[in-house]
């Protein structure tokens, strides 16, 4: 497994390498480390020896600290835009470690500038880390909708992280309808029948959990056999009920599938993984459809 982890010397950088240090999984790891130094003009030698100097430092804290707990990673200088840096250093690596936020950002909420684009720009697997919530063991939510990218991302996680040691939650969102038949709503050209006889909420209801068990089971044998693992259906907005489970579970990570859609609709209001990445408790593992 080749990993690269990003730091710049901040808190959230060093909380981050910790929580991927301990989710991923340690066989066969290769790490490597990278501190971006901002590009300068041409004829200005001295202050670029002089970031880049900086960058060192920064990565030598990094991987005493690192060291301290029994990893080894290889140090990288790299010139340029971090976040550009790091979209186009992905791309070789099997995941990408990033904080949430960065040294600029006195808030611990939502994503700095560079984990945002390296979350929304990058089409390899990204890990936004954030600090870890269980004391023993890793707890893992799933979220899955029954497509392609979201067994995906359960094969990604697999490959990534030691699952025998692992809880992992497998959810599924029944998302709300738009419109509900209520008992007070009238129908043109609708013939009155017997409750009994017709409810048509009642039969998308009964059709919805039965699609929700086929897709928690389909995702569940995805997983390696020794994995421990629990299911739930809940009706919602999803990136609601995923946030909502990823709050009072006290989970250390959550594990999405990322389409990269980049329509109006998206940009407008944001996919279920983006408002994921932003708005989670703990570190999340965004894999791309392409990946």
């Amino acid at each position: 497994m080749k990993v690269l982890m990003a730091t710049d010397g901040s808190k959230h950088a060093a909380r981050a390498l910790t929580t991927a240090c301990r989710i991923l999984s340690p066989q066969d790891r290769e790490i490597d480390l990278l501190c971006a130094a901002p590009a300068v003009g041409a004829k200005e030698h001295a202050h670029r020896a002089k970031l880049c100097r900086r960058a060192t430092r920064i990565l030598d804290a990094a991987r005493a600290a690192l060291a301290a707990d029994g990893v080894s990673a290889k140090p990288v200088v790299q010139i340029g835009s971090p976040a550009r840096v790091l979209v186009a250093a992905s791309l070789n690596y099997d995941v990408t470690v990033v904080g949430a936020q960065s040294h600029k950002n006195g808030s611990s909420a939502g994503l700095g500038p560079v984990a945002s684009r390296l979350a929304e720009h990058s089409n390899a697997t990204v890990l936004i880390g954030r600090g870890l919530r269980s004391d023993t063991g890793v707890k893992i939510l799933a979220p899955v909708d029954g497509s392609e990218g979201s067994l995906r991302a359960l094969d990604k996680l697999a490959a990534l992280v030691d699952l025998s040691t692992a809880d992992v939650t497998l959810v599924h969102v029944i998302e709300t309808p738009w419109l509900h038949a209520g008992e007070d709503q009238e129908w043109i050209g609708y013939e009155e029948e017997k409750e009994e006889e017709i409810d048509p909420q009642a039969q998308f209801e009964r059709e919805f959990e039965r699609e929700g068990d086929e897709i928690l089971e389909n995702a569940r044998a995805r997983l390696p056999v020794r994995t421990t693992v629990t299911t739930l259906i809940y009706r919602g907005i999803p990136s609601e009920e995923i946030l909502g489970e990823a709050e009072t579970g006290d989970y250390d990570l959550v594990v999405m599938g990322a389409s990269g859609v980049v329509d109006l609709k998206h940009q407008m209001l944001g996919s279920v993984s983006s408002k994921v990445a932003w708005n989670a408790p703990c570190s999340v593992l965004l894999v791309r459809a392409t990946d």
